[in-house]
């Protein structure tokens, strides 16, 4: 019997169902309960000087933080998903492909959807960002999740800011449980995905290009993927094993 399944003979999956659910729940809570804009207006000021009227890092600032928390590591994460990528197709090409393959190609594909997903999100919800709000210095007014859900505010081209995509490549990093041994898949597998995520997002933060709750749906997005990519591979597994 695989080392996926329980005694019982079911995929081992209860807990991971579990996570899906709260992570949904946590989604829509962020998503559909406007209070939560307290948070990031008590949150945001950490970043942004009132009395200058400027945030901790320049929103146009393209010195060697931009270099290193924006385009390396996107670069950094583009050369390892490529190099991976040829390790599974020269692994197939000479038929040995195991269980271990198949796990990191379902990583693979956390670590790609999760900026795809965040992405199409962040084009369909019209949401703006700190930096673009009248309380910040910027030229508009406030525009939350919520009033585009419900139409209370028109689109606007310029606002592209929910979830927050920046980070949505470090917490793709989530994947990487997929890999584990069951026993681990909900400790140290999460350290990259968390770390490099929440680097990402706070540097986005930093710059007024995002808030706190915009980063904390991004990873509870990733988490659902990671969660979802485990149920599906646990249960193809089980069947494969029952012949």
């Amino acid at each position: 019997m695989s080392n996926f399944t329980v005694a019982a003979g079911r995929p081992a999956g209860l807990r991971v169902e579990t996570e899906i659910v709260f992570c949904l729940a946590v989604i829509a809570l962020l998503s559909l309960w406007p209070s939560v804009h307290l948070l990031d207006l008590a949150v945001q000021p950490f970043f942004f000087d009132a009395g200058a009227g400027r945030w901790l890092i320049p929103p146009d600032d393209r010195g060697p933080q931009f270099l290193v928390f924006y385009k390396g590591v996107k670069i950094a994460f583009g050369i390892a998903g490529g190099g991976a990528v040829l390790w599974l197709i020269v692994r197939a090409a000479r038929r040995r492909w195991s269980l271990r393959d198949t796990r990191l190609a379902a990583a693979l594909c956390v670590l790609a959807l999760t900026p795809l997903i965040v992405g199409l999100l962040k084009k369909m919800t019209g949401v703006s960002c700190p930096a673009q709000e009248l309380v910040f210095g910027g030229p508009y007014a406030h525009t939350a999740i919520w009033d585009r859900l419900i139409f209370l505010v028109p689109g606007n081209v310029h606002f592209r800011c929910w979830p927050a995509g920046h980070a949505s490549a470090g917490f793709g990093l989530m994947g990487l449980r997929l890999l584990a041994p069951a026993a681990q898949r909900f400790g140290i597998h999460w350290l990259p995905a968390l770390g490099a995520g929440w680097g990402m997002g706070l540097y986005q933060m930093a710059r007024g290009q995002h808030y706190l709750s915009h980063t904390i749906v991004t990873m509870m997005l990733a988490i659902l993927l990671s969660g979802l990519a485990l149920v599906i591979l646990e249960r193809t597994i089980v069947r494969v094993d029952r012949g």
